[in-house]
C-alpha cells in the first residue's frame, strides 16, 4: 500500500480514535476537518485497502451502515467485542476470553469436519455503552 497523504491522514485519525467505527461519510468529514480533502470514492477505496490489509475490520452495524474499525492485533484478535449502538465506539471484552474461544474452536471444527471452509467468527455485543446510557456522568440508581 502506498503511503499516500491520504492514507497516513486515515492511518493518523484511528490512532487518534482507536475504539472508533466509522462510516464512510464520517470518515470523509474526518479528513476534510484534517485538511485532507479526498472524494467519497478514494476514502472507500483506502477503507477497502486498509481492511485488505487487516488495519480495519469492516461491518455492517444494525441501522444497515458499513462501519470500520481498528482491526485488533494480537491477543486482542480473539477477544469479543462490545459496541456501542449510539456512539459505534468499540470496547473489547477479555475477561472470559479463553473460555469463549475454545467454545468457539469447537464450533469451527465442527463445522469444518462438516466440510465447510474459510471459517472466521466475530463475537459482537451490541448495547449502549456506559456514557451514552447515562450522559454527563448521571449514573443510574
Amino acid at each position: 500500500m502506498r503511503a499516500t497523504r491520504a492514507a497516513r491522514a486515515l492511518a493518523a485519525l484511528y490512532a487518534d480514535r482507536p475504539d472508533a467505527a466509522l462510516s464512510e461519510a464520517e470518515v470523509e468529514s474526518a479528513l476534510a476537518a484534517a485538511g485532507v480533502g479526498v472524494n467519497k470514492v478514494t476514502v472507500y477505496r483506502l477503507l477497502d485497502r486498509f481492511a485488505a490489509a487487516g488495519l480495519l475490520h469492516k461491518h455492517v452495524d444494525a441501522a444497515r451502515v458499513t462501519r470500520y474499525a481498528r482491526a485488533p492485533q494480537g491477543e486482542e484478535g480473539v477477544a469479543p467485542r462490545f459496541e456501542c449502538d449510539d456512539c459505534h465506539r468499540q470496547f473489547r471484552l477479555s475477561q472470559g476470553s479463553a473460555t469463549v474461544q475454545n467454545a468457539l474452536q469447537q464450533v469451527l471444527q465442527a463445522l469444518a469436519t462438516a466440510g465447510h471452509e474459510s471459517l472466521a467468527v466475530d463475537i459482537a455485543v451490541h448495547g449502549r455503552c456506559a456514557d451514552c446510557a447515562h450522559p454527563a456522568g448521571g449514573a443510574a440508581a
